[in-house]
């Protein structure tokens, strides 16, 4: 069954391994082990999840999330407008902030330094 097949990413033996257990408490809000099977199978917002299967267990790591929401960072930057998915824009930014990574651009969370002070964009 096609749907089922996750391909394997040999790259992440040389990476930072975690369990998908483990690896859901990378990521900000809900996040449970069958959402990161599904996004390794499927995807989300054409971005997918690599993920390598080891002694009969399935690994990620940090440096491939971290991948992982900077594709789904520059799909949601294309977008005009906000699509629903399995992480919210609202999890895609925090996710965003953890990993040191540039918030998508019109982001309503982005914020500027006016004269010292802060202010949000309109």
């Amino acid at each position: 069954m096609a749907s089922r097949m996750i391909f394997d990413s040999p790259a992440l033996l040389d990476e930072t391994l975690l369990s998908l257990t483990a690896a859901c408490k990378e990521f900000p809000g809900r996040c449970s082990r069958p959402s990161l099977e599904r996004w390794a199978r499927k995807g989300n917002r054409g971005a997918t999840l690599e993920t390598i299967l080891l002694c009969g267990r399935r690994y990620t790591s940090r440096e491939a999330i971290a991948r992982f929401i900077r594709a789904q960072l520059q799909v949601e930057a294309e977008r005009p407008s906000p699509t629903r998915g399995t992480m919210s824009k609202k999890d895609v930014e925090a996710a965003a902030r953890r990993f040191g990574l540039p918030e998508p651009q019109g982001s309503r969370n982005q914020e500027t330094k006016n004269n010292g002070s802060t202010s949000r964009k309109q």
